[in-house]
């Protein structure tokens, strides 16, 4: 087990703390020089917002379609979502797109690809089951691939 320091020092600290060794290595013992003609190398300070600035920042929301990727992509069996026949079934938000999901009036419709080690149907029906739970009736499930792993 690590321990803990009860205080880290900030930047700024670190930086005085070697202004005041610089400034007494260079001073002779018993002649004190003015602090003008004292010359102290600048500190090297990090910001952190420059260096992660998206740890910063609160988590977007999930949004319905989020949510039921994240359902799929837990079920055993499956491999990924799948955006259909031309790559164009999802659910498109502002900057990012949900691939293999869409929920609308007419209910939620998934597709995935499943594994060869699992049955398709209990696979199919596991994701039905897992599906709507959470989102809107009735559940279309649409196996587009099985992925062989040789």
């Amino acid at each position: 087990m690590t321990d803990v320091p009860e205080h880290v020092p900030t930047p700024l600290e670190v930086a005085r703390e070697l202004e005041q060794e610089v400034a007494q290595e260079e001073a002779p013992l018993g002649r004190v020089e003015p602090a003008a003609s004292r010359v102290v190398a600048p500190a090297e300070v990090v910001v952190l917002d420059d260096v992660v600035p998206e740890a910063l920042e609160p988590p977007e929301p999930l949004t319905p379609a989020e949510i039921v990727a994240a359902a799929v992509l837990d079920v055993p069996g499956v491999v990924r979502l799948h955006g259909g026949r031309f790559g164009g079934l999802g659910t498109y938000l502002p900057g990012r797109r949900v691939t293999g999901v869409r929920i609308d009036d007419e209910g939620t419709e998934v597709h995935v690809v499943v594994s060869d080690r699992v049955p398709v149907p209990q696979t199919a029906a596991r994701v039905q089951r897992a599906v709507s739970a959470i989102a809107p009736m009735p559940v279309r499930v649409h196996v587009e691939d099985i992925d062989t792993i040789v």
